[in-house]
């Protein structure tokens, strides 16, 4: 039996919910899966897979601005960064000695390799896109990115290869040196779309997520907002903890089983555009709004791409205007739900043979 470790990043809960994605394909090859991370994404993977074994890693602990620019508020957190990377390595290659690991999968940790065993980068973002006044930038983050990258055994995307990709210039290799074998292993999603459906309950599902101080911000503009439209919400604030008192529209934490029911209960959700969001609404068929944390580019990118296919309708957040987004979010079809195909299952497989 092979014994794999995951270790997905700890910048918002996407990394890790969709880490359940593989982990359960890696189960399903009769693998024993341990888990490595930090913060809310592992709190999330232990409520979800309270049976594993679990490791903390060090953790980036990302803050957004207030206000001003991302470019400068990372570049400021950048050798904290640095540190974590070196830190997170070095206690990658202790637990693989320790728990004896044939084979490591990084979703996005890029300390995550091992010089002792396989190891497996999972990115949709091979290009970190900046904004247009640090253009000049795109070069040497690209280099530094092509560095990290031939570290790893191998790459992952999650996403269909063209002329099916979501990612688009997120995930461009035309440029990259890289030495690693690149794999599309298809969109991830924790939700399997099923035959029958809860009835509609709600009006709006609201999910806040990400780092702070954004979080907390989207949460208090869409609860001012709901709390007066009339409609009937429900509001996931996305933090690992039990439900907060008041009211009961309002929930820390849901599991997987729990989200998805108040996702297909509800007429339309309202979320960020984070890669793995996108693909939860993919996988379930659903309307959406998409409100792009401020400065983040890659979501930023994504809510263009989706608008610009009719798909969902998105708002920057300092203008969100609830019921201008809900008027014009009628104009756009929403998410075509889609299978998931065998992509992953036959990656892990050729991972597995070769670890």
């Amino acid at each position: 039996m092979k014994r794999v470790l995951v270790t997905p990043l700890d910048w918002g809960l996407g990394h890790a919910t969709r880490s359940l994605s593989i982990i359960r394909e890696l189960e399903r090859a009769e693998c024993e899966v341990l888990i490595a991370g930090n913060g809310d994404s592992l709190e999330l993977l232990k409520a979800e897979l309270p049976h594993h074994n679990f490791f903390t890693l060090p953790g980036y602990d990302p803050v957004y601005p207030l206000n001003g620019s991302m470019v400068m508020t990372m570049a400021r957190q950048l050798p904290r960064f640095v540190r974590v990377i070196k830190d997170e390595h070095r206690a990658t290659e202790s637990i693989v000695v320790k728990a004896k690991i044939d084979l490591i999968i990084s979703d996005n940790r890029y300390g995550c390799w091992s010089e002792k065993a396989p190891s497996v980068l999972v990115t949709h973002q091979s290009n970190v896109l900046m904004p247009k006044r640090f253009g000049w930038l795109q070069i040497p983050v690209r280099k530094t990115t092509e560095h990290m990258m031939n570290r790893f055994t191998r790459c992952w995307v999650p996403d269909m290869p063209s002329p099916d990709s979501l990612t688009g210039e997120l995930i461009s290799f035309g440029a990259f040196r890289t030495n690693v074998p690149v794999e599309f292993i298809g969109w991830l999603s924790r939700f399997e779309r099923r035959e029958s459906t809860p009835d509609i309950l709600y009006d709006v599902l609201a999910i806040c997520s990400g780092p702070e101080p954004q979080r907390s911000i989207l949460e208090r503009m869409l609860y001012s907002q709901l709390s007066l439209s009339g409609l009937s919400f429900r509001i996931v604030r996305g933090l690992p903890s039990k439900d907060i008192q008041g009211d009961s529209r309002v929930v820390n934490m849901m599991t997987s089983s729990e989200l998805q029911e108040a996702i297909e209960s509800a007429a339309l959700v309202i979320a960020r555009s984070g890669y793995s969001t996108v693909m939860d609404m993919l996988a379930l068929g659903k309307r959406a709004i998409f409100v792009p944390t401020p400065g983040q580019t890659e979501q930023e990118y994504l809510a263009n791409v989706l608008m610009s296919k009719g798909i969902a309708y998105s708002m920057p957040q300092d203008a969100f205007d609830l019921s201008h987004a809900l008027e014009k979010s009628k104009q756009y079809k929403g998410f075509t739900p889609q299978e998931k195909g065998d992509l992953l299952r036959q990656a892990v497989l050729r991972v597995l043979t070769n670890a």
